[in-house]
C-alpha cells in the first residue's frame, strides 16, 4: 500500500458516514491493508507520521494536549505518532478511530493516546 492510499483511507476516517454493510467491509479491508503496510515498512509508517504532522490534529490542539499529557507544540507529533503506531502495532482498530473522529474514546484509544511513543 502507498502513501496515496494511506492518506485515502485516512481521509475516509474523517468522512465516514452511516453506510450498508458491504461498504463497512470494504472499510474495515483497506483499514487492515493500511494496517499491514505500516507494520511492514518503516519508510511507509514514517511518511505516515510525516503527513499526518504537516495535515495538523484540527481545532482543538489544547484538549488533545491535555488528553495525551502534553504542551500544545508537540500535540499534533503525539497524536500522529500514537495513532499511526497504534494502527501498525495491532492496538487501535477501525472501531476505535471512527469513535475518535466522533469524540468517542474507547479504552483502546485511551490507553494508546495516554502512551507516550518511541521517539516522541
Amino acid at each position: 500500500m502507498n502513501m496515496k492510499s494511506f492518506v485515502t483511507v485516512a481521509a475516509l476516517l474523517t468522512l465516514l458516514a452511516a453506510g450498508t454493510a458491504w461498504a463497512q467491509s470494504s472499510d474495515e479491508e483497506n483499514f487492515q491493508a493500511m494496517a499491514a503496510a505500516l507494520r511492514s515498512n518503516d519508510a511507509e509508517r514514517q511518511s505516515a507520521i510525516d503527513t499526518c504532522i504537516a495535515q495538523g490534529i484540527g481545532e482543538n490542539p489544547i484538549g488533545a494536549a491535555e488528553f495525551m499529557g502534553v504542551t500544545v507544540e508537540n500535540a499534533a507529533k503525539a497524536w500522529c505518532m500514537r495513532t499511526t503506531n497504534g494502527i501498525a502495532d495491532g492496538k487501535l482498530s477501525l472501531a476505535d478511530l471512527i469513535g475518535l473522529n466522533s469524540g468517542e474514546v474507547s479504552a483502546n484509544a485511551e490507553a494508546v493516546l495516554k502512551t507516550p511513543a518511541y521517539g516522541e
